[in-house]
């Protein structure tokens, strides 16, 4: 594990690491009136463009938790991690500690300057420590899963990190409205694995039907979200799901059957409220508010992302109040004369 021990200088400051990682060409198109592409997206895209270039400054501490906050991701999701990193610390009270594992495309080197402005702790793992942890612990096919593909890679994160500390796994592409932790309850209620659910969701009927075809009935389960701090599922059951995934370990839908698996056979499901993973605005102009349904937060899969970007953009703007201090020192900008500054200055 790589811990965070990067040091800022004028040269390597976080603000020009973040406009380098990002730096994106303005597509003129997407000022056409005349375009048909769908006003949703357009403004996905308009507001990703601004993201790109607007930098987050170093943020006041808060006190930590000690949670492991863990996730995973390509060098392509790193707009989507830091985003989602400042909404949770915007609505969080306590920071935890955030476990990032890599899929070999990026390194400690390259993450830290982009992601020197948290307050808090930052730990790196490389896809070859989960590969050799599995292997150390006997758990061969699981490595394999882990060398094969991002869905291998996620699932023995979570396996072997739960099983030495409580673990929140939490995909790249969810962004933060309030605080959830007192829906986590108390330690003894981490033992077995919990996740969140979805209304419809892609699990792979073979199988589910061979281990758990709960899991092919509603509410399905969605894989975005996992806590727990212990075994993830019995040896043998991890063993053989694994092993048939291994015969097309591209196909996500193993790796969704597998947490499903798990969390039907474990504690269950979260609080409704802690997520929501729904399809039904993603063309709408406006689109649904989690604040004012009671959501706390919101899983932007795939071809949603046009929302997360539009969403991202608000909370870089909201006025609201934080824990430590008001929003515009988490690198928002609440007044006229910061809104004046940052043009200035871009």
């Amino acid at each position: 594990m790589v811990s965070k021990v990067f040091v800022e200088t004028p040269l390597n400051n976080t603000s020009h690491s973040q406009k380098e990682a990002f730096k994106l060409k303005f597509a003129v198109g997407l000022l056409n009136p005349f375009s048909r592409m769908n006003v949703s997206v357009r403004l996905g895209q308009l507001a990703l463009n601004v993201l790109s270039r607007w930098s987050i400054k170093p943020l006041q501490p808060k006190p930590e938790s000690g949670l492991c906050y863990l996730t995973i991701g390509s060098r392509a999701h790193w707009l989507l991690l830091r985003e989602s990193m400042f909404s949770l610390y915007r609505s969080w009270k306590e920071l935890p500690t955030i476990t990032v594992v890599s899929d070999g495309s990026w390194s400690a080197a390259d993450f830290y300057p982009v992601f020197s402005w948290w307050p808090g702790k930052i730990n790196v793992l490389s896809r070859e420590q989960i590969i050799a942890e599995a292997d150390a612990a006997g758990e061969r096919e699981l490595a394999q899963y882990a060398e094969a593909s991002a869905w291998g890679l996620k699932l023995a994160s979570i396996v072997l990190l739960a099983r030495r500390e409580p673990v929140l796994f939490v995909d790249a592409d969810i962004l933060w409205f309030a605080d959830p932790s007192d829906l986590f309850g108390p330690s003894d209620f981490w033992s077995k694995p919990r996740g969140v659910r979805e209304s419809n969701c892609h699990q792979h009927r073979d199988l589910a039907l061979r281990f758990c075809p709960k899991a092919l009935e509603p509410p399905f389960v969605n894989g975005g979200i996992v806590a727990l701090h212990g075994e993830f599922l019995s040896a043998e059951i991890l063993r053989a799901m694994v092993r048939q995934a291994l015969a097309d370990p591209e196909d996500g839908a193993f790796e969704q059957t597998i947490i499903a698996s798990a969390v039907h056979r474990g504690a269950g499901l979260l609080p409704s409220k802690i997520n929501l993973v729904a399809f039904d605005d993603i063309d709408r102009l406006r689109h649904r508010n989690m604040r004012r349904e009671g959501y706390y937060s919101r899983h932007y899969v795939n071809w949603m992302r046009h929302l997360l970007y539009r969403d991202a953009l608000k909370l870089r703007f909201h006025r609201g109040n934080l824990a430590a201090g008001r929003l515009d020192q988490a690198g928002a900008l609440p007044s006229t004369q910061n809104v004046r500054n940052y043009r200035r200055a871009n």
